[in-house]
């Protein structure tokens, strides 16, 4: 019965996005995890997985197939070159079936579920996800059977994954680790026992990370780590082609010269409230924040509200980019208590 299922999964997929046999074409916080500032809670609402095909004009409900009660964790969305995929809390991981218009669930582990599962990314020819307390489980077909990858590991607690070029990188609460895939085990790439690396970005050959004990780059080719953001903690960072984006806990910044210097680019967004993830199409520029989604076109500009179609106060904690298509989830419909959605006007 297990294979006839799995079969079953390959030809549905196979068939809406053109995969071939081999995997890689198939796939070509909670307080204490995603985020250590944020919450969330079981999410009961219309959707909870909205696509914008017009550049955040309008958004549309795609949670067609997802269970009424659903929780995704800050990186819980991945994206590759023909798949689309979601981690849920309650029941693992679902791909996105775009003829059908609906999200189907592949078997996931019952260990990785009860770890509380956050993280998630397509990497070569395997499904990797990330855990609150089993560290990393790896899947190479289709989560038929499923592997824990924790050799080298020092923290089992995985806050993000980003593959750079032909490595996979994870941050950790104990520092960055990239894969070895010939050994399958983990190596530090920098940190220490008490360094959450909550973001990782690549920009003009250099890794960025953003962690609980501030911003530090490196060349790509090299274990050279400077500190370029000290007394802040950055929950998130992110770059384009021109800019590198430092998200902390009370306004977003951004960087065009490497990190030597950072202005505050809150205008327009809620004041004091920190923005999830932030990410380029085309000439706009999109934030994802506690009560939707934000964008501008160009530098100089104010941040404007983009939510047409998004709940009321439905915060964005994961926003992607699929094929030109936006994709963002989120897993809370209210903002916490003490907070507020007044808009900064920095002159």
């Amino acid at each position: 019965m297990r294979n006839l299922t799995l079969i079953i999964l390959l030809t549905i997929l196979s068939s809406c996005n053109g995969h071939t046999k081999k995997l890689n074409e198939e796939l070509s916080k909670s307080d204490n995890f995603s985020s250590s500032e944020i919450k969330s809670p079981v999410v009961t609402i219309d959707g909870v997985v909205y696509f914008s095909v017009n550049n955040g004009l309008t958004w549309e409900s795609k949670s067609e197939g997802l269970p009424d009660s659903i929780n995704i964790a800050l990186g819980g969305i991945a994206v590759s070159d023909k798949s689309l995929g979601i981690a849920t809390k309650e029941k693992g991981i679902f791909l996105f079936d775009f003829q059908k218009n609906l999200w189907i669930n592949i078997t996931t582990d019952k260990k990785i579920i009860e770890s509380n599962l956050g993280p998630l990314i397509f990497f070569k020819d395997q499904i990797y996800v990330g855990t609150q307390t089993s560290g990393v489980f790896s899947s190479a077909d289709l989560g038929e059977n499923w592997t824990k990858l924790n050799t080298g590991l020092a923290n089992f607690t995985i806050r993000k994954f980003v593959h750079i070029d032909d490595k996979l990188y994870a941050g950790t609460n104990a520092g960055l680790y990239s894969f070895n895939e010939f050994g399958k085990k983990w190596e530090l790439e920098y940190g220490n026992s008490t360094m959450q690396v909550n973001g990782l970005t690549e920009f003009d050959g250099k890794i960025y990370i953003g962690t609980n004990q501030g911003a530090f780059t490196t060349p790509k080719d090299r274990k050279e780590w400077i500190q370029i953001m000290a007394n802040r903690t950055l929950h998130n960072i992110s770059s384009d082609d021109n800019t590198i984006y430092a998200m902390t806990y009370n306004e977003l910044l951004s960087s065009t010269d490497k990190g030597l210097t950072w202005k505050n680019i809150q205008n327009g967004l809620p004041a004091e409230l920190y923005t999830f993830n932030v990410i380029k199409n085309g000439n706009s520029v999109f934030a994802g924040q506690w009560d939707g989604v934000y964008r501008k076109d160009n530098a100089n500009e104010i941040w404007k509200s983009y939510s047409n179609g998004l709940p009321e106060k439905f915060a964005i904690n994961n926003m992607k980019l699929y094929k030109g298509t936006i994709v963002v989830s989120g897993s809370e419909r209210r903002l916490k208590r003490g907070m507020n959605t007044d808009k900064n006007e920095f002159k």
